[in-house]
């Protein structure tokens, strides 16, 4: 029998911060988080268009005092997921005594082993969330919100990640979805 694929990679602040980036996104769009962004887009909207009628009345003091602010939280708003991604990333790399040695995913037959400086874990197939792949990862969520990742970069061509991808989904239990690659993501 082979034995199981074994993959070691260093930890990359800018890695981190993209994978933190995109699971805030993919919160963004669910739930309570959904309302709240779709309230912020339409107050930022209702600021633009009195911005645009206070420039075209002449009002410049409006126009001064409402413009900067509006493209403030308009930036904010819009770069939150990348801010919160590096200052995550940041924060890792400052506290985080495993991000200094290899990190080491091994796919057995009982799920994805995690093996770090400090820590030894085991996410079973049949006890995660979903599985996803994206351009430069594959993610396995243990909840609908966090989730391991082995970046692509660490795999040698298309056909080891086509390999990596077939030896998952038949692992994955009908009841966990595999969430295919979506070259927009």
């Amino acid at each position: 029998m082979d034995s199981p694929p074994s993959y070691s990679f260093d930890w990359r602040s800018r890695e981190h911060a993209s994978v933190t980036a995109f699971l805030v996104r993919q919160q963004s769009k669910d739930g309570i988080w959904r309302a709240l962004r779709w309230g912020i887009v339409i107050f930022l909207a209702l600021a633009t268009a009195v911005v645009l009628a206070s420039a075209l009345l002449g009002d410049l003091a409006s126009v001064l005092q409402l413009g900067p602010l509006t493209a403030l939280v308009g930036g904010i708003v819009y770069g939150f997921p990348t801010i919160t991604g590096r200052l995550q990333a940041w924060r890792v790399a400052r506290t985080d005594p495993n991000v200094s040695s290899p990190i080491i995913h091994t796919l057995t037959a009982s799920g994805l082993q995690i093996g770090m400086k400090t820590i030894s874990a085991e996410l079973k197939w049949d006890g995660m969330h979903s599985v996803r792949e994206t351009p430069s990862m594959f993610l396995f969520y243990y909840n609908k919100r966090r989730a391991y990742y082995l970046p692509k970069r660490v795999l040698g061509s298309p056909q080891e990640v086509s390999e990596l991808k077939d030896r998952i989904m038949a692992h994955l239990p009908v009841c966990v979805p595999f969430i295919p690659l979506d070259p927009r993501a």
